[in-house]
């Protein structure tokens, strides 16, 4: 008769118990081993993406940096030609900045071309174009500093163009935007001068009366009391 084999107290057992980690690591060295096919074409592909990442980066980079001494080098000549009000030489710097607009798709560069050119059409009194080309740089990078003097100036194009409805648009839109920007006394008074050239009183006196009340300080407070006088306001 066989002997029987004595089992060990409960007590005497030795168990191996695995922690969090070690049993993660175990489950996934079997999925490995069951899923070979479908683990190699995973890293393949990430593998891939991270070359087209990294190629991407690169190109980008090297487009930046070309588009950077581009415009840098049309910035140089634009600093010459005002110096020296020679408007044959500016129309050339215009023609560069257009071309430059034109071939190049992103980065600040590309935004300073349409603010500078924007700003060069002003100057020559070519609202129409000015105009456009703020509002393009406002609408694409609205987050900076610029954008609120670039709508500023498309407003006041609009009015030189007669286009009050559009310069009050703007207005309205500066005034949601750009409420706590450095010219908000500036657009506030715009805004209280074109309301009245439409005969809109009643916001006139209320962006007047705002720029004395909120920019007391500023040099637009005193033509504001003075138009606020002349309309009456007590």
């Amino acid at each position: 008769m066989a002997r029987k084999r004595r089992q060990r107290p409960e007590s005497d057992r030795i168990e191996i118990e695995r922690n969090i980690i070690e049993r993660s690591l175990m489950q996934a060295k079997s999925f490995v081993r069951n899923n070979r096919k479908l683990v190699l074409n995973s890293f393949l592909g990430l593998l891939v993406l991270a070359v087209v990442i990294i190629a991407a980066l690169f190109i980008i980079d090297t487009i930046e940096n070309r588009d950077q001494k581009r415009f840098e080098k049309i910035m140089r000549e634009y600093a010459e030609y005002s110096s020296t009000g020679n408007r044959e030489n500016m129309k050339r710097v215009v023609r560069d900045l257009e071309q430059f607009i034109d071939t190049s798709y992103f980065g600040f560069p590309h935004a300073m071309g349409y603010y500078v050119l924007g700003n060069i059409y002003f100057d020559e009194k070519d609202y129409k174009k000015a105009r456009q080309l703020l509002r393009r740089y406002a609408d694409r990078h609205a987050s900076s500093l610029l954008a609120a003097i670039a709508l500023l100036k498309a407003a006041i194009a609009c009015e030189e163009m007669n286009d009050l409805k559009s310069a009050l648009g703007i207005y309205r839109r500066l005034e949601d935007d750009y409420a706590d920007s450095v010219i908000a006394d500036q657009i506030y008074f715009n805004f209280a001068r074109v309301s009245g050239k439409t005969n809109d009183m009643v916001n006139a006196r209320r962006y007047y009366n705002k720029i004395v009340s909120s920019f007391p300080d500023s040099s637009f407070a005193a033509a504001a009391r003075a138009r606020l006088f002349m309309l009456g306001a007590r």
